[in-house]
């Protein structure tokens, strides 16, 4: 019988059993009101998750492990700090130096399972040895939950901002650490860790544009996900050659979800940098005014991908017949690419009138 892979990995029973389960971590933490069941919530979609990260190859093995090691201490510091605030609720004595070192205890903890500088030395190196499938898990999902968890937390005072400035220096180690990259999946975790720095900052000022943020995340995501897997593409170097295998729409489509990713307008991506924009341009400006250097940084590096590319296949011939069109992975990449091309005014509006 024929095995069914998807993005990497084997759909079989129990690949199916371990994924409703992280998902279904993820979505009863955004129902969770209180932080005992939170933490469950998250524990949940993390051992969820592990199963479908782990594979037949050493470096997955690997991966997983490490996984499984920082994930686990992030958990046994949120339950700490949990327990400690829950003493609250419990009527126990608990003195506001108590509740103020809980609150930096829990901070830490997120921060090791986002992977929020100084914390993110894990990220790429776990990232780098994962299925496709898992890359995405990694960035969206796998990040949902604790996100949205320090949304609704109401930091104030030095907590928030210790908490906010490490957001802005993740986005500029994730611009930085994405220059000397080689291959996708390392460079794909620096773009990740890139995106951290934004979307902590808009959830820590807005839970619902956090959402709406993510969500146009995905999209962009799953849609240079499905390039890259249908190309089997690894290596930055192989970007010139796309073009000569697909076609020049499939070309065209895979690497506009790189720069739209960076924020270039009119594509999609620049209604997610938007959103920021217009939520940290009053209260934040410097925080802003770092983001857009990391986001510049990152255009760089793409756009000299993309105009390399555009130098190796000037003086090739595209055949139409190879066009965009392959299967329903080609229909499904001409879908996410009209909506990264032609959605961009809509979304721009709508970030606008979200925000103002």
């Amino acid at each position: 019988m024929e095995k069914c892979v998807v993005w990497g990995m084997v759909l079989n029973p129990s690949f199916i059993v371990f994924f409703v389960m992280s998902l279904l971590g993820t979505i009863l933490v955004l129902l969770s009101s209180g932080l005992l069941g939170m933490w469950i919530c998250l524990e949940l979609g993390f051992f969820g998750f592990i199963p479908l990260l782990n594979g037949k190859t050493v470096g997955e093995n690997e991966s997983a492990v490490k996984y499984f090691v920082v994930q686990s201490i992030g958990s046994g510091l949120l339950l700490f700090s949990f327990l400690i605030i829950s003493g609250d609720y419990l009527m126990l004595e608990v003195s506001s130096t108590q509740r103020v070192l809980s609150e930096i205890v829990m901070v830490l903890g997120f921060m090791v399972k986002l992977g929020v500088f100084p914390m993110h030395f894990w990220f790429p190196s776990v990232m780098s040895s994962a299925s496709w499938l898992s890359c995405f898990w990694l960035s969206i999902t796998q990040k949902l939950g604790p996100f949205w968890a320090l949304g609704g937390l109401g930091l104030s005072g030095m907590v928030l901002s210790g908490l906010m400035s490490a957001m802005v220096f993740t986005s500029v180690v994730g611009a930085f650490g994405g220059l000397a990259q080689v291959q996708f999946r390392p460079l794909l975790a620096y773009s990740s860790l890139g995106q951290t720095g934004w979307i902590g900052l808009v959830v820590m000022l807005s839970s619902e544009l956090f959402l709406y943020y993510i969500v146009l995340y995905s999209l962009l995501l799953v849609g240079l996900l499905l390039g890259l897997n249908s190309l089997n593409s690894y290596s930055v170097s192989s970007v010139a050659g796309w073009g000569l295998g697909k076609g020049l729409l499939f070309w065209l489509f895979s690497c506009s979800f790189f720069i739209s990713l960076s924020g270039l307008p009119p594509l999609a991506g620049f209604a997610m940098k938007l959103l920021g924009v217009l939520l940290l341009a009053a209260q934040y400006p410097l925080y802003l005014f770092i983001l857009i250097g990391t986001s510049m940084v990152s255009l760089y590096y793409y756009l000299s991908m993309f105009i390399s590319s555009v130098v190796y296949v000037g003086g090739s011939k595209f055949v139409v017949s190879d066009g965009v069109v392959v299967g329903s992975v080609g229909g499904f990449l001409i879908v996410f690419g009209i909506m990264n091309w032609l959605g961009g005014l809509p979304m721009f509006m709508l970030s606008a009138v979200l925000v103002l």
